[in-house]
């Protein structure tokens, strides 16, 4: 295998461990990048309003000239009758000169007003289906947002859990090395008690009564044969 294959395919593996933590840190950031994108097609969309209103207008005033033009060119019309009735034929020329001017105009105005008003059409219909992207995509992030507290809720419940448990078992370990320091203590007591019966001479006496050897007058057997003594008497 050749030293370049061998670096292509290292910077391969380093570019996909890079993008895998960005996939990452975006999942991790993922309301905050919806937040900022719904706020930047606000933007967008607040610039195409403003745009759909600039071309509204300009609808608006081209549709108003054809109609001044309209007006003009019947005024004129019925003035070069008039001259054409007066038998002005040169003052008729003259105004149908005008008339075909201002038609002219009119016609282009009026394309251009039917322009407009095809663009004013398309854009109401962009900018209503993006409102409707907006509106849906931001009630989605909102269920996001609401999912997000709900698993945030679950997941503190869960380690709060974990951490009563780990805390009983904590208190249950303590009560066990506690009960287990009692027992050592106790049976020290005990030792100790015994070796201090051994060097009074308590101890020879006690294992004496426990052999039977010598009576033990507190015991049960020796007040009853004390008690038959006196009956016999």
């Amino acid at each position: 295998m050749s030293g370049t294959s061998i670096w292509n395919k290292l910077f391969t593996a380093i570019r996909g461990g890079a993008s895998e933590v960005g996939e990452a840190i975006v999942d991790q950031q993922a309301l905050r990048i919806l937040d900022q994108e719904i706020r930047d097609a606000d933007a967008a969309l607040a610039g195409a309003r403003q745009e759909l209103a600039a071309i509204m207008a300009k609808h608006s005033l081209a549709t108003r000239r054809v109609a001044e033009h309209d007006a003009k060119i019947k005024d004129l019309e019925a003035k070069a009758l008039a001259a054409l009735k007066a038998s002005r034929e040169d003052l008729a020329t003259e105004v149908a000169q005008l008339i075909a001017n201002l038609t002219n105009e009119r016609d282009a105005e009026h394309r251009q007003a039917g322009e407009f008003g095809a663009y004013v059409e398309k854009m109401r219909k962009d900018v209503a289906k993006a409102e409707a992207r907006i509106r849906s995509l931001r009630q989605q992030v909102d269920m996001a947002r609401a999912r997000e507290s709900v698993q945030k809720a679950q997941v503190s419940a869960s380690i709060a859990s974990g951490g009563a448990n780990g805390k009983l078992e904590t208190a249950v370990g303590t009560l066990n090395r506690l009960k287990a320091r009692q027992d050592q203590r106790a049976a020290e007591l005990e030792a100790q008690e015994q070796l201090a019966e051994a060097s009074t001479g308590n101890d020879l006496e006690r294992r004496l009564k426990e052999a039977g050897i010598v009576p033990d007058a507190g015991s049960a057997n020796a007040v009853l044969e004390r008690l038959r003594k006196q009956a016999a008497e």
